[in-house]
């Protein structure tokens, strides 16, 4: 069964802290959006400090657009995030930081924008654990879904097809299938499931 992986990207922590609670019941992971208003106009809640705050059994991957990540991850090296998914368009050499998330113990994905290309990625795969397409442009809830990633995730899946595939962004009943006949096997979604009245029939309505 395809995984389904609620997102959630809120500048409050008391948003924040009901979200999570209100997602509880019904998923064993969530996806955490951090946005630093550099790598994209939005901003966010630091996260590691919120999440610290509470209590929660749930798995946690904590998505980072920011555009120098290394300023960011010491807070989440001691924090109970599992998975942490770096931009292939931030500063930096990311193969040091990739081996050294893998040193702390963390699993480790690079997300990439609409335009940019998954050759770009290619000599990072050895230090991934997944790689994550973005198929709306990152930092806000309900942009419109990049039909054109829908090729590039393709591409991707015959060239690569051991690699896991997770796509993030504009993921609804129509847009799911499409993802997924392309070769993704997670989907994270976040207006569509946070928006919804019916929380645990908006995941199964994408569970394919």
């Amino acid at each position: 069964m395809i995984e389904v992986i609620p997102s959630i990207l809120t500048s409050s922590a008391q948003e924040f802290e009901a979200m999570v609670k209100k997602l509880e019941p019904h998923v064993q992971r969530i996806h955490i959006d951090i946005v630093d208003g550099k790598f994209a106009k939005n901003k966010t809640i630091f996260g590691w400090e919120e999440l610290s705050k509470i209590k929660t059994k749930l798995a946690i991957d904590v998505h980072l657009m920011v555009q120098d990540p290394i300023k960011h991850l010491s807070h989440w090296y001691e924090s109970q995030a599992e998975r942490l998914i770096l931009h292939i368009e931030s500063e930096g050499d990311l193969v040091p930081i990739l081996m050294e998330l893998e040193n702390k113990g963390k699993r480790r994905a690079i997300a990439l924008n609409p335009e940019t290309p998954a050759e770009k990625i290619t000599s990072l795969l050895p230090h991934l654990d997944f790689v994550q397409f973005m198929t709306v442009h990152p930092g806000f809830y309900g942009s419109p879904f990049v039909h054109e990633v829908l090729e590039h995730i393709d591409q991707f899946h015959m060239a690569q097809p051991h690699v896991p595939i997770a796509v993030d962004g504009g993921i609804t009943p129509e847009t799911a299938p499409l993802v997924v006949k392309a070769g993704a096997s997670i989907l994270v979604s976040g207006s569509y499931i946070l928006q919804s009245n019916d929380i645990a029939q908006a995941i199964k309505s994408l569970q394919l």
